[in-house]
């Protein structure tokens, strides 16, 4: 479908409304997946659509609202429904839109391999679960999905533009014996990238080494956590980082900016295009040019994320991160240390190596505390050796702690995404001090 022409019959039926302001937002995926289990195919789907998400203004009201009904029919009616509820809502805040247009193209090349690698997906799923088999997993389960998106925006005061990205992802559990299991990743915006044997060679490695793991002695460890453990947790932060969530009494981050809420060496930025992406665009929801954003530098609150509405509030620039509703990250950077995963592991006096996680949950939004459940593939570490496998742990902490408490960053970093990861997130190995551990039932 033509994303743009859409986009401009949606928007010549909003202006006959004679609304204030108007985006549309018009995106198109197309995506090829398989799924696996006990090591053979068991589905295999390929699916395109197209959603329409338009967003109006008219005297202090605003509404939004998003269909996947792109009859002409259909549209005029939704445009209208759209207006007709929108008359009925309460006066608020209103932030008029950049009144001096924009046009923006591409903003990255596309892997063209990669957006035909559909019919060579089979062979890339068995070559993980071989790779896995071979490492020492008995079954493996997962998915591996290959996508393309493609963004199209036009505001009432003519700023259009269009983007694309694409990525390919792969996630593998592996399973050995007494119910032991590993993880593995492996996600790239270029097919050369992709490495769907390191992911299931990873996965069978985890599964056979925690055959005989064993629970962990509560109490205070130095935690290794992977770039998969890892990016899931810094993703509250940058969640907390978001103006929205500071005005709304749930951000740990309020009244924080210009301080210090972790250790010198952790860096976090928010990009909205980098090199090897997974995702982000050149433009935001309100039309606004994407940047990079640093939110945290040298253990610093430097900025929020805002979108034009909260950056009026707090009477600074938007960051180029709209949402319509809230600001968003777009990729998230966490900056590279110097350190070696092996080196890394020596520095451990008594510690814990944690692969994966699951179940993240925060008890209080506001002080920044949650809990989170090891799996997969977790080490009990003494005098910087690997002793052995660890399983039925929850860990505890505050965000701000732990990040003060980081020791070591590596140098090396993976991209990360999946089900506990939605934002992408280019991500080291981070070890942290001091981390609370308990039995997962307690």
């Amino acid at each position: 479908m033509d994303l743009e022409a859409l986009n401009e019959k949606t928007m010549t039926a909003v202006k006959k409304l004679g609304v204030d302001d108007a985006v549309v937002l018009s995106a198109a995926g197309k995506e090829r997946m398989i799924r696996f289990a006990n090591n053979s195919v068991t589905v295999v789907k390929h699916v395109e659509e197209t959603e329409l998400e338009v967003y109006m203004a008219k005297d202090r009201r605003r509404a939004i609202a998003a269909t996947s009904n792109l009859e002409e029919a259909s549209i005029q009616k939704f445009v209208s429904d759209l207006f007709r509820s929108l008359q009925g809502l309460p006066k608020g805040e209103y932030v008029p839109l950049p009144k001096n247009p924009d046009t923006f193209g591409p903003s990255r090349s596309l892997d063209r391999k990669l957006e035909d690698v559909g019919e060579s997906l089979p062979e890339l799923t068995r070559r993980a679960i071989d790779a896995s088999l071979e490492a020492g997993g008995k079954r493996s389960a997962g998915v591996i999905d290959a996508s393309k998106t493609t963004v199209a925006i036009l505001t009432s005061a003519g700023t259009k533009g269009i983007d694309s990205s694409s990525t390919i992802d792969l996630n593998i559990r592996s399973f050995g014996e007494n119910e032991s299991s590993g993880h593995g990743l492996s996600c790239s915006s270029t097919l050369s990238g992709f490495d769907p044997e390191a992911a299931g060679r990873t996965a069978g490695e985890h599964a056979k080494m925690m055959e005989a793991a064993s629970e962990a002695d509560a109490g205070q460890y130095q935690v290794l956590l992977s770039p998969t453990v890892a990016s899931n947790l810094v993703g509250g932060v940058v969640s907390a980082a978001s103006a929205f969530s500071v005005d709304a009494g749930i951000s740990y981050l309020a009244e924080k900016l210009g301080k210090k809420v972790a250790a010198s060496s952790f860096n976090l930025t928010d990009r909205g295009v980098i090199e090897g992406g997974l995702g982000g665009r050149g433009f935001d929801d309100e039309g606004i040019p994407t940047k990079a954003t640093p939110i945290v530098e040298s253990g610093v609150l430097k900025s929020y994320l805002h979108n034009l509405t909260t950056s009026a509030k707090w009477k600074t620039e938007t960051t180029g991160n709209a949402g319509l509703v809230t600001p968003r990250p777009w990729n998230i950077e966490i900056g590279a240390g110097d350190g070696a995963y092996d080196e890394m592991v020596k520095e451990m006096r008594r510690g814990i190596i944690l692969t994966s996680n699951w179940y993240t949950r925060y008890k209080n939004f506001r002080t920044g505390e949650f809990s989170t459940v090891p799996r997969d593939g977790a080490y009990l570490v003494e005098a910087g050796e690997v002793k052995r496998p660890l399983k039925g742990m929850r860990v505890s902490d505050d965000l701000q702690r732990m990040l003060s408490s980081v020791q070591m960053l590596s140098k090396k970093r993976d991209w990360i995404e999946w089900w506990e990861v939605h934002t992408p997130t280019l991500c080291p190995w981070i070890l942290v001090d001091g981390m609370r551990i308990t039995r997962a039932y307690d």
